[in-house]
This record gives C-alpha cells, structure tokens and sequence, in this order.
C-alpha cells in the first residue's frame, strides 16, 4: 500500500499490487524476507554486517483459485526467477550502519549469491560463506578476504562460535540445500554433507 486512506480505515493499493490483482507478471523486490538468512551486529563497531541477494522474485495471480492438495504448491501464484548470465552481480556482502543505512563497505558476488548468515566475533572478523563452497573470515573493517578454506559443498548455514578447554572453536555446515541456492548452483557445486570446525593451533 501507499498510504491509508483516513476516511475508509482501508490501505491504498501500489500500482504494482493492482498490476497483480490483474493477472500481470510482476517483480517483486527484495526477493526474500529480512529474516531469511541471519544478519551480525557488532556493539563495538556500530555496525550490522549481511549477505544479500539482487535477484526478484517474479511472480503471477492465477486467474482461478487453485485447489488445495496436500503437499503440493496450491497458493494460486506462479513464481520464477530471471534467467542468469556469467558475470550477473547476484548479490554483496555488506557492513551497514543501522541508524543512518550508510553502508561502510561492500563485496560484490558474481555468478552466485550467498544464502549464509554472517557470524562477527570480538576479534574483529566476520566469518560467512559461499554457495561455491568457501568458507571465509573478513576484516570487519574493510570486508577483505582475510583466510578462506574449500569445505567441499555450499555454505548455506550460519557459523557458530564457542570456547572448548579454553580455546575458541568455530563451527560450520557445508551442504546444497534451501531451493534458492539449489536454483542456482545444482549440478555445479557438489551435493556434500559435512561439519567443519576451526581452531588456531597453539603455538
């Protein structure tokens, strides 16, 4: 809606929604909800830290109601995704300021986006992953690549930090699934199934 109308209490309808009550094709922007993947804030810094996906969803009413059946999709709306090219800019990995929405720095990310959640530690390293498989620490500073490892399949989970026998351990999943990254990387990234966990090594 635009706005309510204060006489009627009844919200005003966007151009786009009418476009879809229609029956047109419409893109809808941003194509996930703000809690699909697990965004990081860091107290010290000031600052939130996110993947995000520029890609819409492109969606169309079915012009009669769709019967209901158990387990199939029957919400009466048609649903794509655009078409990908080599080199489309999918998506960032970006640090925000939450009170101003002045973004600090970002990483763009080529061919693939990233459905993993962002983990900022005390340390001043954020730790996130890729579809393609790479598990990654950045400089919360300046975004940059700081260490990355190959864990064999998609990065879609968000890592976990915590203190065993008194040295710190970081945790990840690595494994396709979630239908947005299968959209895009089946039959390009291995399937896998796998946990991994990180330490430095006493010296």
């Amino acid at each position: 809606a635009t706005h309510v109308d204060l006489e009627t209490g009844r919200p005003v309808l966007t151009d786009l929604y009418r476009d879809f009550l229609a029956g047109e094709e419409v893109y809808i922007w941003p194509s996930r909800g703000t809690n699909a993947v697990p965004i990081a804030f860091n107290p010290d810094t000031g600052l939130i830290y996110s993947t995000t996906w520029h890609v819409p969803r492109i969606q169309r009413l079915l012009p009669e109601p769709q019967e209901f059946v158990l387990g199939a999709s029957s919400t009466g709306v048609t649903n794509r995704f655009p078409q990908v090219e080599p080199g489309d800019l999918l998506g960032h990995i970006v640090a925000i300021d939450p009170l101003t929405g002045e973004k600090k720095w970002e990483i763009p990310m080529h061919d693939f986006p990233s459905s993993a959640g962002v983990l900022a530690t005390g340390g001043g390293l954020l730790f996130t992953g890729k579809i393609t498989g790479e598990f990654v620490a950045l400089d919360e500073d300046t975004g940059e690549t700081l260490w990355e490892f190959q864990t064999g399949s998609s990065v879609n989970a968000t890592a976990i930090t915590y203190t065993l026998d008194g040295r710190q351990q970081v945790t990840v999943a690595s494994g396709l699934g979630g239908g947005l990254a299968n959209r895009y990387a089946r039959g390009l990234v291995p399937a896998g199934g796998s946990i991994w966990t990180f330490a430095l090594m006493p010296e």
